[in-house]
């Protein structure tokens, strides 16, 4: 019985810590995506989540319909400089680049029904402290305004 109960509270202090890392995330997310949108754009899909200093990760973005995406890519300043590629499911490049704590915007002309993979991959660490940080990922889409629909315009 009493190996039990600090099982359960280490358990429970993980779960507590994964917890509000997951809500640090959202948060940022929401922030820096909102802050990046401009006229009658709106947010399509968004993804985000925590990584540690040398960490790499993949997001899969799906887009409905044809033309153009604008993909944001948002890292925090504790991941260093971020590395990003995206690609299709069938392997077709889209776009690369880096980031160092802000936001990337990157136009990508789709085809309908296409998925899109962003790679990531943050900074070695230079010490044994390895910080962590947040990454977002959002693609926007144009709102038509409400007299273009009724006009057919």
């Amino acid at each position: 019985m009493n190996f039990k109960l600090p099982t359960l509270l280490l358990a429970s202090i993980g779960m507590l810590a994964a917890t509000s890392a997951s809500a640090q995330c959202k948060k940022f997310s929401k922030k820096r995506v909102i802050s990046a949108l401009q006229g009658a754009q709106t947010i399509d899909q968004i993804t985000a989540g925590a990584l540690g200093r040398g960490e790499s990760a993949a997001a899969l973005l799906e887009v409905e319909t044809s033309g153009e995406v604008d993909l944001i890519i948002s890292t925090h300043p504790n991941l260093g400089e971020v590395q990003y590629s995206v690609v299709t499911s069938q392997g077709e490049s889209l776009a690369s680049g880096s980031s160092t704590g802000s936001i990337a915007r990157l136009p990508i002309e789709v085809k309908a029904h296409t998925d899109i993979i962003v790679h990531i991959q943050s900074e070695k660490p230079s010490s044994a402290y390895i910080p962590l940080g947040c990454v977002a990922m959002a693609t926007t889409k144009v709102i038509p305004n409400e007299m273009d629909i009724l006009t057919g315009e």
